[in-house]
């Protein structure tokens, strides 16, 4: 089963800096003039996206202006084998530990300091059928997570998915087809793979008047008795009773 890693990060940022050198030109063509000079480097934290963390290199120069260099600056980590770096500052995790990622321009330098944790998430498969009297898988079943950004998928022919790998947490996930009930199912999704079989209802059909069945029988059939001692007499008793509905309520 897909494994999906997933950091967080506790970040604390340490700047520090070095002089440049004043008498030198500008390395960098988009610099400010030779008049001023990069008195700072600073690297904030931007967009997560697991297991990678966008990072922003600014300088801030002697007349006080300040620009974005994040892609004029040479980047680095202090220990590669946790985390790396590219040329535009996007961090790529790959271990759990503590890294500072450096940003050096116009040699000065900023840095970062990243405590990263990854954590295994769990997959999540099942298969969708529809209920007895008619067991069997249901093909084309849309399947969404409710919360978030997540893509849908649908069933295949044996009635079976697999989402994404998901973070420990609370998800409501969605199954739905053409003739179907809606089910919403509420996950609670620890540290371990998960697999969950779900049934779905068809929806009731209705009669000349407009009225849905009461209850289906074993047999197939559908009743529009109001009472259960009245439905599938003749249909080898009840599979079950449509809720809601007035066979609801009896006991």
């Amino acid at each position: 089963m897909g494994i999906r890693l997933r950091f967080c990060l506790t970040v604390s940022v340490v700047t520090s800096t070095l002089a440049a050198c004043g008498s030198s030109a500008p390395r960098n063509p988009a610099a400010p003039s030779v008049a001023t000079h990069v008195t700072a480097v600073t690297v904030t934290q931007g967009t997560v996206v697991s297991p990678t963390v966008q990072l922003t290199a600014t300088a801030r120069f002697s007349d006080g202006s300040s620009q974005d260099v994040t892609r004029s600056a040479s980047w680095a980590t202090s220990d590669a084998s946790l985390a790396t770096v590219s040329s535009t500052g996007l961090v790529t995790v790959h271990a759990n530990g503590e890294v500072d990622v450096r940003a050096t321009f116009q040699d000065v330098v900023g840095s970062l300091h990243l405590t990263l944790s990854l954590t295994k998430a769990s997959a999540l498969t099942g298969i969708v059928r529809e209920v007895a009297p008619n067991v069997r898988p249901l093909a084309g079943v849309r399947v969404q997570l409710l919360a978030g950004s997540w893509p849908h998928t649908f069933t295949d022919n044996q009635g079976t998915f697999a989402l994404p790998a998901l973070s420990a947490g609370r998800y409501v996930i969605e199954f739905s087809k053409d003739g179907y009930e809606v089910v919403n199912q509420d996950l609670l999704i620890a540290d371990s793979d998960l697999r969950m079989t779900v049934d779905m209802y068809p929806t009731p059909p209705r009669d000349s008047h407009g009225s849905p069945a009461t209850a289906r029988c074993n047999d197939g059939a559908w009743s529009w008795a109001a009472r259960q001692a009245d439905a599938c007499v003749a249909n080898r008793g009840i599979a079950y009773v449509v809720c809601p509905g007035p066979l609801c309520s009896e006991p």
